[in-house]
């Protein structure tokens, strides 16, 4: 696993979920959401919703990512990647 906190861009299904994201040049499909958060209220970062993944990169790798929304700018970030 490695800690990142890096911009991507990310394309929503109908639900409000993630379909797609792009990171470092490659775009990973999300095959299930795992789990999703949020920062409690109250907080210095209540505005964040951490989204859990399983994901595929365009080259058929599985692998499970953390990715986090902040809904006051609506800015999606990498987190977490498990390879």
């Amino acid at each position: 696993m490695s800690l990142y906190n890096e911009r991507i861009d990310v394309r929503a299904s109908m639900g409000g979920h993630p379909a797609f994201f792009s990171w470092r040049g490659r775009v990973f499909r999300v095959r299930r959401v795992i789990g999703t958060w949020n920062s409690a209220p109250g907080t210095p970062q209540a505005d964040i919703r951490l989204v859990r993944v399983a994901a595929e990169s365009d080259h058929g790798e599985p692998t499970i990512a953390d990715i986090t929304l902040d809904t006051a700018t609506a800015d999606w970030t990498m987190r977490r990647l498990w390879n």
